[in-house]
């Protein structure tokens, strides 16, 4: 009898036999990198177009600006508290178990000094000056503002521009399909890069920076806890649902480490599994890919906190804040692509006047902790949109499974 697995199965298969066979046979691990690259960059090809697509066709789905001006607003405040929040619990838990008093900087380079942006800069820098040098140089938030003015001069245009939409949703499908094209092969991608990741580093990798690790996981983990209880009390859903559904999503996060990477397969899970109607996981998630990165708020407010001791600063109260506010604002601005925190980390210590050499260590070990980061900042793109979803009585969950109450979208899920 042939025995048929699902593909989060087969991921979970490649991503396990991956660590054995790094572990086991080292040099061949490290040997399948470009195999592994290859996948992430078949994903890479596709995210722009996907990112545009979707959030054009998703704001243009809603069909009214009062239903814009109500999803964009809630989708802005529930981003922005839960980044907020993220950071506060990294900092309490920085504190808390002190991390960085028993390293030593023997042999750790500078880091080169990069040009802190400025608010201003940052935000003139979300504007693009040549929409198709943004798409070209995969410059996402740039791609996330013209989709959304793309999308809401579709709505002010009603019927007007009906052909437009057309294209943006057959599109937006022509993509998806793309998608599950390179999904199919994901197993073998995620084999490849737990291959080359226990290969490079292996088990010792988590014997060194211990206490930076540690304080930086408990962080993720409080804040995943905290984040996955509010949603359960608010929408009702069964948590083993949920943590069934996520769990597709957290064996593509820790095998990627990608945010942008991992969309396909959390909209899938949003859609799907979950009930969310297209039109808000089309919008919402592409979107907080890109702004909704807690696992980050988490690392920069840790990070701070052990560069400090490291270096025996203490921190004030006043600088403390400074770390919730700045971390805030950088993990925002975060590249949602493997490594991208390296660069926020450094940033984040050279605003707060802190040495920032101690990158230099941290991106040696920055996988195991992105691992945690990026699975955080997905569970959160997800659980906003379950949120926004519940509060426009767009779903409910009887017996604790989510079932939409939007007609069209049993035939979108089918």
């Amino acid at each position: 009898m042939k025995i048929s697995f699902g593909l989060s199965t087969k991921i979970f298969i490649g991503f396990t036999t991956g660590m054995l066979f790094g572990l086991v046979a080292p040099e061949w691990g490290v040997a399948l990198k470009p195999l592994g690259d290859a996948f992430i960059r078949a994903i890479q090809m596709l995210i722009i177009p996907i990112v545009f697509f979707s959030v054009a066709a998703g704001i243009a789905n809603m069909g009214d600006v009062g239903k814009l001006k109500r999803v964009g607003g809630k989708t802005l405040v529930i981003y922005t508290v839960m980044t907020v929040c993220a950071g506060i619990v990294g900092l309490i838990v920085a504190n808390v178990l002190q991390p960085g008093a028993e390293f030593s900087t023997a042999g750790v380079s500078v880091a080169s000094a990069s040009e802190v942006p400025t608010i201003g800069q940052f935000l003139l820098s979300m504007i693009p000056s040549n929409i198709l040098d943004s798409m070209a140089k995969g410059s996402v938030i740039q791609v996330i503002l013209i989709a959304v003015l793309v999308g809401v001069a579709m709505v002010l245009l009603g019927d007007k521009a009906s052909a437009i939409k057309t294209l943006c949703d057959q599109a937006s499908n022509v993509i998806m399909k793309l998608l599950d094209m390179v999904m199919a092969v994901s197993p073998y991608g995620v084999f490849a890069l737990m291959a080359f990741s226990m290969g490079n580093y292996g088990l010792e990798i988590f014997s060194q920076v211990g206490q930076f690790i540690l304080a930086d996981w408990i962080g993720v983990l409080i804040v995943l806890l905290i984040t996955l209880v509010v949603v359960v009390a608010y929408t009702k859903i069964s948590p083993l649902y949920l943590l069934k559904s996520l769990g597709k999503v957290w064996m593509v996060t820790l095998s990627t480490t990608s945010s942008a990477a991992t969309l396909p397969m959390s909209m899938k899970v949003t859609n799907e599994d979950l009930q969310v109607p297209s039109w808000i996981t089309s919008f919402m998630l592409p979107l907080g890919a890109t702004i909704n990165l807690m696992g980050a708020a988490v690392y920069l407010s840790v990070l701070a906190v052990f560069a400090a001791r490291f270096y025996g600063v203490e921190l004030s109260m006043g600088q403390m804040v400074n770390v919730v506010m700045v971390g805030t604002l950088l993990a925002m601005a975060a590249p949602g692509i493997p490594g991208g925190g390296i660069v926020m980390g450094t940033l984040m210590l050279q605003i707060m006047g802190l040495p920032f050499e101690l990158v230099g260590v941290i991106a040696g070990i920055y996988r195991v902790i992105d691992m945690g980061h990026t699975s955080l900042n997905v569970t959160g793109d997800v659980v906003g949109a379950l949120l926004v979803a519940k509060s426009e009585g767009l779903i409910h969950c009887p017996e604790g499974v989510p079932v939409s109450t939007e007609p069209n979208q049993a035939a979108v899920t089918q």
